[in-house]
């Protein structure tokens, strides 16, 4: 049984009991906390029937949160499209300009994306019954709120790299580079970020805590470096030997291929010591939305503690205070910040510095060209 398996088996066996205990699709036994008018939201989505949600995540994600979901609301069909970062939004736009059904719930981990969506007041006016159970930094600006905080990690070919020189962090990475010369060029490979938003802002929150340093790092490690688009292909190398060394790679990509024997004895990997980014995945409810009231219960759902654990069985990271690393299929927040201390959590949160301009990208595309 994989470990994703075992958790989702400890938090289904218990199923019923929280059904009946935090909400029910009759609406009177929902937690103390929320409004008496919440039962108007819960009788209006029994007309809208069905709920489309755009996000960058796969449907194994998504499955123990619907199956969650639906057992308090089983009159809402949910259906879930897996698009890239930017192509959420995109779609949206498209969609709503032309007057077409359109998306009732986006998630994306972008932070060009919300900052655009947001600040041209795309977002339906919804405070979460469940606001004052989170914390504030997952609520950055009014109606914009966060489904998970996903890491980057190190992630190395064991077969490849001898033991002292599998890197800690990124200037340690550096320092190894600088200590075997040229072994190491084109071994190394990371997220392009003049090609996407999602690995400039990586790049980015490393930058803002280390600003100059972090800077001679990357003039180490970015001429031996073949950048990538995504993830897949990164550790799909890695496994094949072409890459000994990733840094910045996706957890959450990562993480359930160590469920595979032979991928775990292969592959090794770690927390970056001198700084983990965890992205802040993000969701909000478009003013165009097709179905506003199952998309609210869906909002407040993922923020809850079942819904938080939910996501943490389909191999999300959970944010929320309370849900335990061994009711999920990897880490919550505060597993990674016991094992990294809070100095070293760097979070990609709502913030203008995050988004690439055009001086960063030139330097970056120096810096990270063949020399």
């Amino acid at each position: 049984m994989t470990i994703r398996s075992r958790a989702w088996v400890r938090v289904a066996a218990g199923a019923c009991l929280v059904v009946g205990a935090a909400f029910s699709a009759q609406a009177q036994d929902v937690p103390s906390y929320y409004p008496e008018s919440y039962a108007d939201i819960i009788e209006a989505s029994r007309s809208e029937g069905a709920l489309l949600v755009y996000s960058n995540m796969a449907q194994y994600n998504w499955a123990p949160v619907i199956e969650g979901f639906n057992k308090l609301y089983p009159w809402i069909e949910v259906s879930t499209l897996d698009l890239e970062s930017d192509e959420v939004f995109t779609r949206y736009y498209a969609e709503n300009n032309s007057g077409a059904k359109t998306a009732g719930l986006m998630v994306s981990a972008t932070v060009d994306g919300w900052q655009t969506f947001m600040k041209g007041e795309n977002a339906l006016d919804y405070k979460t019954a469940e606001a004052d159970k989170l914390p504030d930094w997952s609520m950055p600006v009014p109606n914009l709120y966060t489904v998970s905080t996903d890491p980057m990690v190190i992630v190395y070919n064991k077969l490849t790299v001898p033991e002292d020189q599998r890197p800690k962090g990124i200037s340690d990475l550096a320092r190894i580079v600088e200590e075997t010369g040229d072994a190491m060029r084109g071994k190394l490979t990371t997220y392009n970020a003049a090609q996407t938003s999602f690995g400039s802002a990586i790049d980015l929150v490393y930058l803002r805590e280390h600003g100059e340093e972090g800077w001679s790092s990357f003039e180490t490690i970015g001429p031996l470096t073949r950048a990538e688009s995504s993830s897949g292909p990164m550790l799909a190398k890695l496994g094949a030997g072409e890459y000994s060394i990733g840094y910045f790679i996706s957890g959450i990509v990562f993480f359930p291929k160590l469920e595979n024997a032979t991928t775990a004895r292969l592959l090794g990997w770690n927390f970056i010591a001198d700084g983990t980014p965890l992205f802040m995945r993000q969701m909000a409810i478009p003013k165009g939305s097709s179905a506003p009231a199952s998309a609210k219960l869906m909002l407040d759902y993922i923020l809850s503690h079942d819904g938080q654990t939910a996501f943490g069985i389909g191999g999300l990271t959970p944010y929320r205070d309370g849900v335990k690393k061994e009711d999920v299929a990897f880490y919550t927040y505060d597993a990674i910040r016991e094992e990294v201390g809070e100095d070293n959590i760097l979070l990609i949160d709502y913030d203008e510095s995050l988004v690439a301009t055009e001086s960063f990208l030139d330097q970056w595309r120096t810096t990270f060209a063949p020399k």
